[in-house]
């Protein structure tokens, strides 16, 4: 068996119609929260540098930045917008992928769809495939790469958007098991580059190479049928498990990924790592609050219990940036509990390096979760003050984890959050209409046009 013809063969002949209502439903949801992310995203200095990097090339005009709306060549407005999406760190994740699916694939189908003027339909059947491959490829390569220093958000989220524009392009078997080579030979991404800007750039560049592997896929450009598990293949090379290389086919739309699973949605704009240790910090801080003022200065320690795995992951313990604080189990702990909450204005870099962030980081202790666990995110946060007492948070699953979901108009409400505080609330209102509706759209390009739209005293030029 052959499984990178075998993933072919599935994404090739996925209808539409094949898919379950409740996927269709389901599917909607990394639309929204991708693009709500996407244009929050669109003011961090990553997001900048890269749209003026790409409008500095004069490419093309058919696909639009959301950043300033000119229009460039598809694969380089799908870079710049998988950026901007993953500029604040506040999109969705895959456990099975171990990575961002929707911060590669979403930006890749809005820009060729844009080129196409694909329908809803088809940028859902597209997007539903691409993170099937994403997944389901995540899954039966297992996790050595990820801990070996490979960021998988690129690595599989390339795989992914080539499938999903492969679909979107109506490729046949052949020419998407090329596509998928293709995509295997541009996998790329680092971990050593977390906590800074070539991190969302990550996701950017699998936009872009998942819609150059299919465009040139459709023109007849070959690759090794063999490339995903062969001698000197993918999994090979990126340390990965071969024994369930057979199995892999068989789990594609067995079930659908976003069903079960589903997706893990953020409530924080943070790295998925110290999620559950905000959750927990946030329930600390109400119980403090009981015993009146919340100040640093009463802070004897902040004993902080979480997951040992997460070591190598939250690497910056006295964090200088707020890209760095995304990063800092020390610093979310420590804003969760002086602010009260963790949102997009707690990652300014001022706030990072504010004086009482910095003594409460002092005071930080970072012990190591023991015992069985329902969440590799769970946390528990204990406040002992100087009088004594003592303030406890707990966080066994993390809210947006799939067993403790947000809820779809949590999401919705997220939406108009980072979309109204860029556009205005009118473009964030009427935009989230048309994607509760997607599968209804004739022409994403109208979506496009609707971001356009003049909103309550902004100027749409971020």
């Amino acid at each position: 068996m052959n499984e990178l013809v075998e993933v072919a063969r599935f994404v090739s002949g996925l209808r539409y119609e094949d898919l379950p209502p409740e996927v269709v439903e389901a599917a909607k949801l990394p639309f929204i929260d991708c693009l709500g992310v996407a244009i929050a995203g669109l003011e961090d200095r990553s997001s900048r540098i890269a749209a003026e990097w790409v409008s500095s090339l004069g490419a093309r005009e058919e696909a639009t930045l959301l950043r300033g709306f000119k229009r460039t060549a598809a694969p380089l407005a799908a870079m710049a917008n998988g950026t901007a999406a993953h500029a604040l760190d506040y999109d969705d994740v895959s456990f099975r992928m171990m990575g961002h699916p929707s911060v590669a694939l979403v930006p890749a189908v809005l820009a060729l769809g844009e080129v196409l003027s694909s329908s809803g339909r088809e940028c859902i059947l597209s997007y539903v495939a691409g993170l099937e491959v994403a997944a389901k490829v995540g899954a039966a390569l297992g996790g050595n790469s990820y801990m070996r220093g490979w960021h998988h958000t690129g690595t599989l989220g390339v795989l992914g958007a080539a499938a999903s524009c492969g679909k979107l392009l109506g490729l046949d078997e052949e020419e998407m098991a090329n596509a998928l080579g293709i995509s295997c030979s541009l996998a790329s991404g680092i971990r050593a580059n977390f906590g800074t800007m070539t991190k969302p750039l990550h996701a950017g560049v699998a936009a872009m190479n998942g819609v150059m592997a299919a465009q040139l896929a459709s023109r007849g450009f070959t690759a090794n049928p063999d490339a995903l598990y062969g001698e000197n293949g993918f999994a090979r090379a990126f340390d990965s498990d071969l024994e369930k290389a057979e199995e892999l086919p068989l789990t594609l739309g067995e079930p659908y990924e976003l069903l079960d699973p589903g997706l893990s949605y953020k409530p924080y704009p943070c790295c998925r790592g110290p999620q559950g240790a905000i959750d927990a910090a946030l329930a600390a801080r109400k119980e403090w609050e009981k015993l009146g003022s919340v100040n640093a200065r009463e802070v004897e320690k902040v004993e902080c219990r979480a997951p040992a795995w997460l070591r190598s992951l939250l690497v910056y313990h006295e964090p200088k940036t707020g890209t760095e604080g995304k990063f800092s189990l020390e610093f979310c702990v420590a804003a969760a509990l002086l602010e009260g909450k963790v949102g997009i204005g707690q990652f300014r870099d001022e706030a990072v390096a504010s004086e009482p962030v910095a003594e409460l980081i002092r005071r930080f202790d970072w012990q190591d979760l023991e015992g069985e666990i329902a969440s590799p995110f769970a946390a528990e946060v204990v406040v002992c003050l100087k009088s004594g007492e003592r303030v406890t948070g707990k966080a066994e699953r993390p809210l947006g984890e799939p067993g403790n979901p947000m809820s779809e108009e949590h999401i919705c409400d997220k939406y108009r959050e980072c979309v109204g505080s860029v556009l205005g609330h009118s473009v964030a209102n009427r935009t989230l209409e048309i994607l509760r509706g997607l599968e209804g759209l004739e022409d994403v390009g109208l979506l496009v046009r609707a971001y356009q739209g003049r909103g309550e005293g902004h100027d749409n030029q971020p």
